[in-house]
């Protein structure tokens, strides 16, 4: 925690700012440990690093090391306004992102003698590389999406709705140790498979259909993300050619990672590989994303983004195609920049046809 807040007191150097308001809660987390939400952070290096939040989370707040808790249920401007004053804050950075218009006017009005200086991306743009206890708690996540996957399989069977599949899933995710889902757990079967953000239905999975289970664990503050496609026995040889071009597509991205290259090459990589079959207009959106206290986070994996790889990065390759109204098929794996390449972090979970 202590290097993440040097990191703000450094920007806050550089700009001439006195504090730092932090008020995503994913944010809170991340730079104090607090997990709970309803809590506001406020970071005045040579001054107090502060967490404001209300009596139910006295004890949590007040067990940080890095942090003084102050507990109170008057309403947070007109106890930020009296700590501004007390500190002699004049200049205050805040997350345009997630200060909502109404909080920016309710802070304006209790502190008019403050400037409120907008900032985007500074804690995201940190939360992109992660150190070793973040990656630690990265794979764990993923040990035990891979075990709830591989539980799942032993049971699965056609004749079951995609709805009964995803919410066997998500308990096999809490029995195998996850805290929850780290979203909405994505089943589809047959043409559903065409939509790439399909919702579970009462669709039964037949032999001939593909099933596509997209699914992530939440475990210790972190998340990963997955997806495999399942075939029975009944599949057609022109699926199984279109699946083994989305492996070789995301073997193409997946070696070009290292650190100094663009996200972009690595995108354009994959989608050029499924140009090369005409397949690349029925690939709907980027190849990747980041991952970690949010499930979708930087660095984005897309052929706008400029963003250089980083030792420590930890990002989805999700190469797809998706026949509108008729089927579609997703691989997706998580991959980590290593100090002179990669490291495919979800290995384990093997990818050739699952046959049920």
């Amino acid at each position: 925690m202590k290097q993440r807040l040097n990191k703000i007191s450094s920007f806050l150097e550089e700009k001439r700012l006195d504090a730092f308001l932090v008020t995503s809660d994913i944010n809170i987390g991340y730079l104090s440990g607090l997990e709970q939400g309803d809590a506001i952070l406020l970071i005045a290096p040579g001054k107090t690093n502060l967490i404001i939040t209300d009596p139910r989370f006295i004890q949590e707040a007040s067990s940080l090391k890095e942090f003084k808790a102050q507990i109170t249920s008057q309403r947070i401007p007109l106890v930020l306004s009296r700590k501004f004053r007390e500190l002699a804050l004049k200049k205050i950075a805040f997350e345009a992102k997630n200060l909502t218009y109404s909080q920016y006017t309710l802070l304006k009005e209790a502190c008019d003698d403050v400037k409120f200086v907008p900032t985007t991306d500074i804690i995201e743009g940190m939360r992109s590389i992660k150190d070793t206890s973040e990656i630690k708690k990265i794979r764990e996540t993923i040990e035990i999406g891979i075990c709830a996957f591989e539980a799942l399989r032993e049971e699965l069977k056609p004749g079951m709705t995609e709805r009964c599949i995803a919410d066997r899933l998500e308990v096999l995710i809490r029995e195998k140790g996850g805290l929850k889902s780290a979203f909405d757990t994505i089943t589809a079967s047959g043409i559903n498979t065409s939509r790439p953000h399909a919702h579970p239905t009462n669709r039964v999975w037949k032999p001939q259909d593909l099933l596509l289970i997209d699914w992530g664990v939440h475990y210790n503050g972190y998340n990963c993300d997955l997806t495999r496609v399942l075939f029975s026995d009944r599949i057609t040889n022109n699926k199984k050619r279109i699946y083994k071009i989305l492996l070789e597509a995301q073997e193409k991205a997946i070696s070009a990672i290292k650190p100094g290259v663009k996200a972009k090459e690595i995108s354009n990589l994959a989608g050029n590989y499924l140009k090369k079959y005409k397949l690349d207009k029925f690939f709907l959106h980027s190849l990747g994303h980041g991952v970690g206290r949010e499930v979708h986070e930087s660095p984005w994996i897309s052929p706008k983004s400029e963003t250089e790889l980083q030792e420590n990065m930890v990002f989805t390759l999700e190469p797809a195609v998706y026949f509108s109204g008729s089927w579609g098929m997703r691989i997706e794996d998580m991959v980590m920049v290593t100090k002179s390449g990669h490291k495919v972090i979800s290995k384990r979970l093997k990818q050739e046809y699952f046959y049920a």
